[in-house]
Formats: structure tokens, C-alpha cells, sequence
């Protein structure tokens, strides 16, 4: 038998319990109200060293993050900035519960017909969902220690932002301020001729 580890992660109603490899260890209900690709992004996202980091930050430092399903999200997914009492409680009462939320979109991840990603881009539904998880739990580790937006100019969440993407595979996907409504990382695509 092995130990779990509790996260900070709340899918379809229930905390997401990870094994001592970071793999987490979904429960029926997580699996039946989850898409696979959301579940096998958060599975690669956090068998990355900064996955395992942020989680672990999150969970020591009493935050929560409701993970939403949302296929009418105008992108991969999004972390809204949460109130002015959450970011002023990230640093003068850290052991004060914190919630934030993630909304994913694990169909809003299609190549058009006949196009491949570009090398270092995501490939599929489940390496978009793996790079907005990476994506937004960074969002949400600044704003667990009182950072507000926009804070993608900042070199420190750009310099997160490329070991993050690296990790999985693709360093090529940048993160930026092109709209802070959407999510802002961008897939890269190329035609395929025949």
C-alpha cells in the first residue's frame, strides 16, 4: 500500500489525491465528470519538477483550486484573478484558506483538417490540457503569493513559464499578454500538402 498525498485540486466535487510519484489517483466520480485529456494533462503536468513544486506550494499554503469543465470557454482554459481579500491574504495570513479556480476547455483543442503542430507544440487535446494546467496554475502560484495581473511581462513568470513548457516537451508554446481573457498561450500550426 502507499501513502497518498492531498492536493489543493478540486475535480467534479472532490480532492484530486496524488500517490508519492505525483500520479494522481482519480476517484470514480472524478473519472465519470472529467474528460481524459484534462485528466491525462494534470497526470503529466505534475509528474514535471514544477508540477510537483506548485502543488505542493498550493496544498502547504492553504490554497484551494476548483477545477471547471467549461466547453463554452473562449480558450484551453483560464485562471480568473481572484478578489482583492485572496491576493492581501497570500502574504499576511498564509495559513488562511484561499480559493481559486481553473477553467479548462479540453474541446477547444482542434488542428484544422490537414495541419500538424508545429515541433515543441501540442499535439492533441491531452498535451493542450497539459500545457493549461502548467499555464494556469502558474497564474494561480503568483496570485498565492499576492502577485496580480498582468503579470506575464514579468521576467520571473516568463523565466517559470519556459522551464514549465520545456518540461513537457513544449518550449516552443509562448505565454503572453495578448488578452487577458482568454487564455493567451498560443498553438503554432503548419499545412500539411499532399
Amino acid at each position: 500500500m502507499f501513502a497518498l498525498v492531498t492536493s489543493a485540486l478540486l475535480i467534479a466535487g472532490g480532492t484530486v489525491r496524488f500517490d508519492q510519484s505525483f500520479t494522481p489517483q482519480f476517484t470514480q466520480r472524478q473519472i465519470q465528470y472529467s474528460s481524459e485529456a484534462t485528466r491525462i494533462g494534470l497526470a503529466r503536468w505534475a509528474a514535471t519538477p514544477h508540477g510537483r513544486k506548485m502543488l505542493q506550494f498550493l496544498a502547504a499554503n492553504a490554497c484551494e483550486v476548483t477545477v471547471i469543465e467549461d466547453d463554452a470557454e473562449r480558450g484551453i482554459g483560464r485562471a480568473p484573478e481572484p478578489g482583492i481579500a485572496t491576493l492581501v491574504a497570500a502574504t499576511t495570513h498564509p495559513l488562511q484558506r484561499k480559493r481559486f479556480e481553473l477553467i479548462l476547455n479540453p474541446d477547444y483543442y482542434r488542428l484544422p483538417k490537414d495541419m500538424w503542430p508545429l515541433a515543441g507544440q501540442p499535439r492533441n487535446a491531452a498535451d493542450a490540457m497539459a500545457i493549461a494546467w502548467a499555464g494556469e496554475i502558474l497564474h494561480i502560484y503568483f496570485y498565492a503569493h499576492g502577485i496580480s495581473l498582468p503579470h506575464h511581462s514579468r521576467v520571473d513568470f516568463q523565466n517559470e513559464w519556459r522551464a514549465i513548457a520545456a518540461e513537457l516537451g513544449m518550449g516552443t508554446v509562448p505565454h503572453g499578454d495578448d488578452d487577458e481573457f482568454t487564455h493567451s498561450v498560443i498553438v503554432r500550426y503548419v499545412g500539411y500538402g499532399r
